[in-house]
């Protein structure tokens, strides 16, 4: 199995096999597949189920600490279900709580299996698709309308937070070399934007519910490339709304960008700030995932392109 992190906690077929075999004894002998996709967090893994039974996703958090958002995904998924969000999508339906235990040092989780292509799989035909665009902006409206959210408010300088906190953090990708900037993003672009955000950073904005990392990993779509799900649920937080109008440049072309932007009616001082927070997402991603070869590196960097060139 390839480390994406450094320091990673084994998560590999023996350490499932023992949590299954302690805590999901049912699942015990499953077939076990290792997925591939463009998360980060967590090690997932399909357990082949009966016919009649829905397969099962296993989460296990690759690093220590990780699993902070485990649990924060397991409190709140009872409490969405009890929202408006059921009749726009689907969301997942947690079938085990997992334990620490002398095989695995952390929280984890099982889930159904949900069926659906992600946008990134999708990409090509996603960038351009106005009907999935206004699946999206329907979404993010219902999401903004839920109140009453067992999610902290999210910190200063992360991402949906005070914008100050976001530009210092922003300009530290920029100016460590440690990160090396200038092998692999154009900073003087990016400090224009920067520059273009600085204008705004100081208006007051009214926290709400979001999601906070509606990136294309983390939306589903059917077979009639309608959205049907958005999972990982565990950065939702109270934070700056604009925080989820991510889409715009995580799977948008400019045209689709148009479409989101115009169904939710979103002001010039909003605009700036989404594309701000998914700025500072875009570079802090291009510069740690691309060197480590792992796909959200091109998430990441498509998302940059999209955002240098937005007008």
């Amino acid at each position: 199995m390839t480390e994406i992190h450094d320091h990673e906690v084994d998560t590999s077929e023996p350490v499932l096999r023992a949590l299954l075999d302690e805590q999901c004894p049912a699942w015990a002998d499953a077939p076990a597949h290792l997925l591939h996709t463009t998360g980060t967090s967590n090690t997932l893994w399909r357990l082949a189920t009966p016919a009649s039974e829905p397969d099962v996703i296993v989460r296990l958090p690759r690093q220590i600490g990780g699993d902070r958002s485990i649990s924060a995904e397991l409190r709140l998924l009872p409490a969405l279900a009890d929202t408006s969000m059921l009749e726009h999508l689907e969301l997942p339906s947690v079938l085990h709580a997992g334990r620490p235990s002398d095989a695995y040092p952390m929280a984890w989780m099982a889930a159904a299996w949900l069926d659906g292509r992600d946008l990134w799989s999708t990409r090509d035909a996603a960038a351009t698709d106005g009907r999935l665009a206004h699946d999206i902006a329907a979404a993010v409206r219902a999401i903004r309308t839920i109140e009453g959210m067992p999610v902290d408010r999210r910190r200063d300088a992360d991402r949906g937070g005070a914008m100050p906190g976001l530009l210092d953090r922003l300009a530290g990708w920029l100016d460590d070399p440690a990160w090396a900037a200038d092998r692999l993003v154009d900073r003087a672009a990016i400090r224009r934007r920067i520059d273009e955000a600085a204008e705004v950073a100081t208006e007051p904005v009214a926290p709400r519910f979001v999601h906070g990392d509606l990136i294309p990993g983390n939306l589903l779509v059917d077979r009639s490339d309608r959205l049907r799900a958005i999972i990982d649920w565990g950065g939702a937080a109270l934070a700056d709304p604009a925080q989820d109008l991510a889409p715009a440049w995580s799977i948008f072309d400019a045209p689709a960008r148009t479409v989101f932007r115009d169904a939710l009616e979103v002001d010039d001082a909003a605009w700036i700030r989404g594309r701000t927070i998914e700025l500072e997402h875009a570079v802090g991603g291009v510069l740690y995932y691309v060197p480590r070869r792992h796909p959200l590196g091109d998430v990441m960097a498509t998302t940059l392109d999209r955002i240098l060139a937005d007008r």
